[in-house]
């Protein structure tokens, strides 16, 4: 079995950043972790957890996060990629729909 951490990335996007501040937000996020330590989002306003496949960059998962969620999540998310296959940490996350076709 292929675990999904060996085909996938995780990264943190910070809300309301695009460009080069999302860049640099990366690279600072990169050096100091603060993404994974609750209290540490300089914002406030959360982001989201994006999980893309290395090979090509394609978007597998996306979970949005509040400011309080940050390393609770992270840490969730990383033992899902330790344990899972891409298939199965995709069905986990995908949204579930009711009987009449739309999400529960």
């Amino acid at each position: 079995m292929e675990r999904a951490v060996d085909l996938l990335e995780l990264r943190f996007e910070p809300h309301g950043t695009r460009g080069l501040r999302l860049f640099a937000a990366a690279v600072w996020q990169a050096v100091t972790l603060a993404d994974t330590v609750p209290g540490n989002d300089a914002t406030g306003a959360g982001g989201a957890y994006v999980v893309s496949r290395r090979d090509d960059g394609t978007e597998v998962v996306r979970v949005d996060v509040a400011h309080d969620e940050i390393g609770a999540t992270r840490a969730h998310l990383e033992q899902q990629l330790a344990e899972l296959t891409v298939e199965e940490l995709g069905a986990a996350w995908s949204p579930q729909l009711d009987d009449r076709g739309g999400p529960q």
